[in-house]
């Protein structure tokens, strides 16, 4: 039964993708008379296109000169501006050139669509004057954002706690890190707030009222082994980060060897953002196959949406001891009617030691049978060689990781499907 409606699902999708190519096709005939325009003009230099008449009330300019100077300019498809319509998420690929290192592909993200950048500007308006529309500059100034000036010496929890998930529960530990490691600054590397300029303070506090991901990709950079794409700069309210790679949603047909690597470095990210020396256990809220990357070169997957992060300290959360701190929390599965759904608690997430979040989400939402997403079900992990059939254990590892029967069951089930898929790593690597 589940095949038969996988196998609708799947006509059902490909039905939408041939419709969408003929709209796509209807609207660049009726558009021709403003494509050799869109080619010949490049926006990116356009202060209002980028966001940059915004600023302060933007996320950063350290790469305005490179956008000023025509060094980042959207690829074919970008440079159509009807093609936004499609393009919700506002994320676009750029060619980004440097004199001595030729061009590279980044890709560029508004952090939010224009809808939730317009509902930003109404609450800075609201906040500073009590109305949804303003002089948007000058009512930054009369925000939070502005009340924090040099006289405050340190980013403290009690000012920012809630504000997004990345603070959901913050530490002095983990702000001081986000401060001194703020990328938008000449003079980085200092956890004093007071040390920022009135506008670069401003630029920082609202990115992380609004979408911090550019914090999270500065905080914990993928230079020091972190899977997360590197963060470049910004313009206004223009980011730009490293091109990783395909999304994970393109391997989902990839051969067996291949999958089993990508589920293996999927469960090792798991386990990384979990547990590392640096006690800081930063837990996926937003799990589903476009929020990851393969590398073409290294077949490495890496995080590609850092929006919906939750960063737990586990040395304040032993220092304050909440109640049952010290006990194993299991996250509960719950059937939903939706595509990568995921059940959780931040509160919980914020108060215990030992977590399995980010083992349920991954086995959830993309590797187990349970996985369902663009009218599939089977997750990445989907028709296994005979043998592994046979065996039994892969399927039996994945359903206690995504359902455990046993307490602490998926705990277990984890470690040892990392185990597994270890070993069916290196024996692929034997055949070859």
């Amino acid at each position: 039964m589940l095949r038969i409606l996988s196998l609708k699902f799947g006509r059902v999708y490909r039905c939408g993708k041939f419709l969408f190519i003929v709209a796509l096709f209807v609207i660049l005939l009726m558009n021709t008379h403003n494509l050799f325009a869109s080619f010949q003009r490049n926006e990116l230099t356009d202060r209002r296109f980028i966001g940059l008449n915004k600023c302060p009330a933007c996320f950063g300019t350290s790469w305005c000169r490179k956008f000023m100077n025509s060094q980042v300019t959207f690829e074919m498809w970008g440079r159509l501006r009807f093609l936004d319509f499609f393009n919700v998420k506002n994320v676009y690929f750029a060619q980004y050139g440097e004199p001595r290192e030729g061009t590279r592909r980044v890709v560029l993200k508004r952090l939010g669509s224009n809808q939730e950048l317009a509902e930003i500007d109404q609450k800075i308006c609201k906040r500073a004057t009590g109305r949804p529309r303003c002089d948007l500059i000058q009512g930054m100034y009369k925000t939070e954002f502005a009340r924090l000036n040099g006289d405050v010496r340190l980013l403290t929890p009690e000012v920012v706690e809630g504000w997004s998930d990345l603070v959901h529960c913050p530490s002095q530990r983990l702000l001081d890190r986000v401060v001194r490691r703020y990328a938008e600054t000449k003079d980085s590397g200092s956890f004093l707030l007071k040390n920022l300029k009135d506008t670069e303070r401003m630029q920082l506090l609202m990115t992380l009222a609004f979408n911090p991901e550019p914090l999270v990709l500065q905080s914990f950079p993928s230079d020091e082994g972190w899977p997360f794409a590197k963060y470049l700069g910004a313009c206004g309210r223009m980011v730009a980060v490293n091109y990783v790679g395909e999304e994970l949603w393109s391997f989902y047909n990839a051969p067996w060897e291949k999958r089993v690597d990508l589920a293996k470095q999927l469960m090792d990210i798991a386990e990384q953002l979990t547990n590392n020396d640096f006690d800081f256990a930063l837990y996926l809220l937003d799990v589903s196959f476009d929020n990851f990357a393969v590398g073409p070169r290294d077949g490495k997957v890496i995080v590609v949406d850092a929006e919906n992060i939750i960063v737990a300290d586990k040395r304040l959360i032993k220092q304050n001891k909440p109640e049952n701190y010290d006990v194993w929390y299991e996250s509960r599965y719950e059937e939903c009617d939706k595509e990568a759904c995921l059940s959780f608690s931040k509160d919980i997430l914020c108060s215990r030691v030992t977590v399995d979040h980010n083992y349920y989400a991954i086995c959830q939402n993309l590797l187990s049978r349970f996985a369902t997403w663009r009218g599939t079900t089977g997750g990445l992990l989907h028709d296994p060689p005979a043998d592994v059939v046979k065996d039994g254990r892969l399927t039996a590892l994945l359903d206690e990781c995504t359902r455990p029967q046993k307490q602490y069951g998926r705990f277990q089930a984890a470690k040892e499907l990392r185990e597994f898929l270890t070993q069916l790593t290196q024996l692929s690597n034997t055949n070859r």
